[in-house]
């Protein structure tokens, strides 16, 4: 019995395999004033979505990061974050639901947690530290 309740919780609580993440897919703007930011997602294709992403304002681009979400080794999904070009970082996917995915590198400095979900015709991203600290959040919606 002992056996099977392990095996149960081990069930539960794992991630599920790469998820159907087609609700990311196309531009998406945010704009505050003078300040922007554009995201981008390709159509999921072999298990894999690619992204882009800039922020700026009235003067020109201030930020930019590539971004790949792909199946790892085990089949769970890993987000790969470049922010200003530089080497990619894994965060492994520690969650997800019909329109909601989150993903998770407790080594990483900051941010640890990289999330998205959808409301309706707005799509959510939110990064943040160890246990939510720090949070920074997006309000995109189609451009």
């Amino acid at each position: 019995m002992r056996r099977f309740l392990i095996a149960a919780a081990a069930l539960v609580s794992a991630p599920a395999a790469a998820a159907d993440l087609s609700w990311m897919s196309g531009c998406w703007q945010q704009v505050q004033q003078e300040r922007w930011t554009e995201e981008c997602w390709t159509v999921p294709r072999a298990g894999q979505l690619m992204g882009s992403s800039r922020t700026g304002d009235a003067e020109g681009v201030r930020s930019f990061e590539f971004m790949r979400i792909a199946p790892g080794a085990d089949g769970v999904s890993v987000f790969w974050g470049a922010p200003g070009g530089g080497s990619a970082v894994p965060f492994r996917q520690v969650s997800a639901g019909d329109r909601e995915i989150a993903f998770e590198n407790p080594n990483h400095d900051f941010p640890t947690r990289v999330r998205y979900w959808r409301e309706g015709e707005t799509l959510n991203a939110e990064i943040s530290g160890a246990e939510g600290t720090k949070p920074m959040s997006w309000r995109f919606v189609r451009m």
